[in-house]
């Protein structure tokens, strides 16, 4: 293990990645890495609009791997913990980037690839319009969100959201979502 390290080292150098992170996912976990990157974005003298959102984004990427991930882990038998990964970096016109992935069921795909793909082709105005309209919406009964996050996230981004959908097994698939800020 211990070679590959470097090796991941220097791949994720390479790349322009200022954080990663790889593992279980709770509040506590959430709340620390955001703080760790506040602190990142200050030192990297980010202006405060693209701070806020990068850690905007980066909150709502990581809490949709704790409403949503298929991998889960019970350290003690009683907290289930989700499982994801997160990284955020630099693109090479120095933007920062978000990315997120983490294991979803099969099942809930198609819906997940139709909404981004919707979301996608949405204008600012609209996305604005759409970001209202789900605001007022009452929540459906076994929802765990009200679906602004992916909106959200496109408001504030500075293109497209980058999405990949895998199929890994029948049951599960690998959902990679990439949003520039």
């Amino acid at each position: 293990m211990t070679p590959e390290l470097l090796e991941y080292y220097e791949h994720l150098h390479s790349r322009k990645v200022i954080l990663f992170f790889s593992g279980p996912v709770s509040q506590g976990v959430v709340e620390g890495v955001a703080e760790l990157m506040r602190e990142k974005l200050r030192l990297e003298q980010a202006g405060a609009g693209v701070a806020q959102r990068v850690f905007a984004i980066l909150i709502e990427q990581m809490q949709n791997i704790a409403r949503h991930s298929a991998e889960r882990c019970t350290p003690d038998g009683e907290v289930v913990m989700a499982h994801g990964q997160v990284a955020v970096g630099r693109e090479d016109d120095g933007r920062f980037y978000v990315a997120c992935g983490n294991r979803v069921r099969t099942a809930d795909c198609g819906g997940l690839a139709r909404r981004m793909e919707e979301i996608r082709s949405l204008s600012g105005d609209d996305l604005a319009s759409q970001y209202r309209l789900l605001r007022r919406a009452e929540r459906p009964a076994k929802s765990l969100g009200a679906g602004l996050g992916l909106i959200d996230m496109a408001r504030k981004a500075a293109r497209p959201l980058d999405f990949r959908i895998t199929a890994l097994d029948p049951d599960t698939s690998f959902f990679a979502m990439k949003v520039v800020a």
